[in-house]
């Protein structure tokens, strides 16, 4: 059972006839408004977009919690630099069927929809990350490179945005265990707020 959805539509006023209702609303068929409210069929985020517009409230409401929500926490500019969220920018990403890991962080690149996906957990710190792409953090700038040489306070890494060579002072950096373009997979990038 969809407990968010019928929460919802509670909230706004319907009661009596809820799947009728919620049909009317979202344009969604009454078998498969049904199906979702009943828990026999997983709520896709189509139809979660659906019943969101229909019941004029965010995405985000309408998802149920076994459904991962990955926080973007970075955006990357075209030039591999990560600026940090601010206060007010509350995206989020879900991937469905893609991750499972409630562990991860998103980092969001506009121009071509990518989503580049790391665990806080694994970094330089505790596994090798020569010649992998990592994001990386600096006292002065945080960006996404290769890795190419390590040392305890340096490294040497390969802007690949920029196809260029340089050394750091680095404070950590974190391998991108996947990298997904929004456009070409089951990945949704939906602004958090309520």
């Amino acid at each position: 059972m969809n407990d968010k959805l019928r929460k919802v539509a509670q909230e706004k006023g319907l009661i009596k006839g809820m799947g009728v209702q919620l049909s009317r609303l979202s344009g969604v068929d009454k078998s498969t408004v049904s199906a979702h409210l009943t828990g026999t069929k997983k709520l896709s985020m189509y139809h979660a977009e659906k019943y969101a517009q229909g019941l004029e409230v965010p995405v985000v409401k309408i998802l149920d919690e076994s459904v991962i929500k990955y926080p973007i926490v970075g955006y990357v500019s075209d030039q591999g630099n990560v600026r940090m969220r601010a206060e007010h920018e509350t995206d989020i990403c879900i991937a469905e069927n893609e991750l499972v890991s409630t562990d991860c962080f998103a980092l969001y690149q506009q121009l071509q929809e990518t989503i580049f996906f790391y665990n806080p957990k694994i970094s330089c710190k505790n596994t090798d990350i020569i010649n992998s792409y990592c994001y990386i953090k600096t006292k002065q700038q945080n960006f996404l490179g290769s890795i190419i040489k390590e040392t305890k306070k340096y490294c040497n890494v390969y802007n690949v945005h920029e196809a260029k060579i340089k050394k750091i002072a680095y404070d950590v950096c974190y391998p991108i265990i996947s990298i997904n373009y929004i456009k070409h997979a089951n990945i949704y990038k939906i602004n958090n707020s309520i």
